[in-house]
């Protein structure tokens, strides 16, 4: 796991503490009684120092601000909590003096800072937290940042430095293929303790609680609209989104983290999952969560049965992307490249499916490989997002499950007959048992993503059929066995022309 608390995150704590005698707004001179503002009848100045201890941060460059609505409290010599009469007013403000109410004569106070939403120590880090664009904290004070300081009378006015109380999670989700209106709308973290709920402020600067809640949910939004945009790169073979921040209550974990992505041009989302070990998330620290989307992307090849090139080759500015659109230039029997093979059975296939599985072979995974047909599993082609495929238990499994040399799923179909030597008269076998979900065991099987065929340059049943050569020519009409998945079944047919545009897969 690759979780890495940003140096200078904390180097800039160290920095603050190490420095706040010596910055320009701190003077070096010992004051002995605090002194009241002249336009503030009896209140007293309590100054923040150091601008890299405030309370919204640049990523980038360390800095830290204070940020519109901000305010402090401090228990004043009547033990009583005093919050400032005045708060911050703008965004990004480099350094403030608060002023505050209540009797002072002490040589130092603890200063709290609960956040925008949190009065006197009590501070509640949100379990529902919305951060609007990317790279911005402005969100902090509102759903959680916290922390203590402890000011110092110095020439008639306390100077402080705050030192944050929360821990806090930096997302960046990458992803290595381009894509094209694809937003991450939801960031769900879930932990095996609570991270968020009612929490008190103690003098050491450390929290206080149990917590309620084991799930921080993230909204990222842009202009009001929920999601940030999958920005691709400059060389448009990868893509990531803006930065994302979450708050949450340091301690020791172990997470699973929900990515929720969506397609707002195809219609289709779903979620990514990944689970991180205990770790240690300590105050004031901020850790990059490894955010790299797993999401199989394929290529938009298909191929006429052992065809030498593909259905599109030279032309793939034609080709169609949208089901029942027809586009030209597709392949005719003029075009040796990308016409289909036309040899006999038994002879196999010695051109593009050449290293496909066999007919005897894709009976095993129909009959015996459990087929489960899954509708949320997230893949990708064209820059865009889909959902629909089968997954097969893989060869090796099949063969221990039954007995089996995995030759000998080579040589013999299921019902021990050999398909590729030997001319069969049937309809063939399918499996109308199909499972629906991703299987418990997923280990086991292998995916294949349901994209249909092209006909007549016609792309045709997208998302709703996988179509895939076999090395096998079908004995009688001069077709080919393939393999044919939907919804509701999986089987080996032998009525396919081999002028169909179909995918090309491996035994797995």
């Amino acid at each position: 796991m690759n979780i890495k608390l940003s140096y200078h995150w904390a180097a800039a704590v160290l920095l603050a503490v190490a420095t706040s005698c010596s910055n320009n707004d701190i003077t070096t001179e010992n004051g002995t009684k605090p002194t009241t503002d002249k336009n503030e009848t009896k209140q007293i100045s309590f100054i923040a120092g150091n601008e890299r201890t405030r309370t919204s941060l640049n990523y980038d460059t360390s800095d830290f601000y204070w940020e519109d609505g901000d305010k402090i409290y401090v228990k004043d010599d009547d033990n009583t909590f005093q919050h400032s009469s005045n708060s911050v007013s703008g965004t990004k403000v480099p350094n403030f003096k608060f002023m505050m109410p209540g009797k002072y004569t002490q040589s130092s106070y603890t200063v709290y800072y609960p956040g925008k939403n949190g009065t006197d120590n009590k501070v509640t880090i949100a379990s529902s937290q919305i951060q609007n664009g990317p790279d911005n904290t402005l969100h902090f004070g509102t759903v959680g940042d916290c922390g203590t300081g402890i000011a110092t009378l110095q020439n008639g006015q306390y100077k402080f430095t705050l030192n944050h109380s929360a821990a806090y999670l930096c997302f960046k989700p990458t992803y290595d293929h381009p894509l094209t209106s694809t937003y991450i709308t939801k960031i769900e973290v879930t932990a095996d303790k609570n991270i968020a709920g009612d929490y008190t402020l103690g003098e050491d600067g450390k929290l206080n609680g149990t917590g309620s809640s084991k799930t921080i949910t993230l909204t990222p939004k842009l202009n009001g609209t929920d999601g940030l945009p999958m920005q691709n790169s400059e060389d448009g073979k990868s893509c990531a989104a803006g930065r994302m921040f979450m708050v949450i209550m340091p301690g020791k974990y172990e997470f699973t983290i929900k990515y929720y992505i969506t397609d707002t041009e195809t219609k289709v989302s779903g979620v990514i999952t990944k689970k991180f070990k205990s770790f240690e998330y300590t105050a004031n620290g901020y850790y990059d969560m490894p955010a790299t989307l797993t999401m199989r992307a394929y290529e938009d090849d298909y191929y006429t049965w052992d065809a030498k090139k593909d259905y599109w080759y030279n032309h793939k500015d034609d080709q169609p992307k949208d089901t029942e659109t027809e586009g030209s230039n597709y392949p005719t029997k003029t075009d040796v490249e990308r016409w289909f093979n036309g040899i006999k059975f038994p002879t196999a296939a010695s051109n593009s499916a050449k290293d496909c599985p066999n007919a005897n072979e894709l009976t095993w995974y129909c009959m015996k490989g459990k087929p489960h047909w899954d509708n949320t599993t997230l893949w990708t082609v064209w820059k865009h997002l889909y959902t629909g495929g089968m997954w097969f238990k893989k060869k090796s499994v099949i063969a221990s499950e039954n007995g089996k040399d995995p030759v000998y799923l080579t040589n013999y179909s299921f019902d021990n007959k050999d398909r590729t030597t030997k001319k069969v008269w049937e309809t063939p076998p399918s499996n109308k048992s199909v499972l629906k979900g991703k299987p418990d065991n997923y280990r086991d099987y292998f995916f294949l993503p349901a994209m249909g065929n092209y006909a007549s340059g016609k792309l045709k049943n997208f998302r709703e059929y996988g179509f895939y050569w076999t090395k096998t020519p079908e004995p009688y009409f001069d077709r080919a066995y393939n393999l044919f998945f939907n919804d509701k079944e999986a089987g080996l047919s032998n009525i396919s022309d081999r002028e169909n545009g179909y995918k090309l897969w491996t035994s797995q």
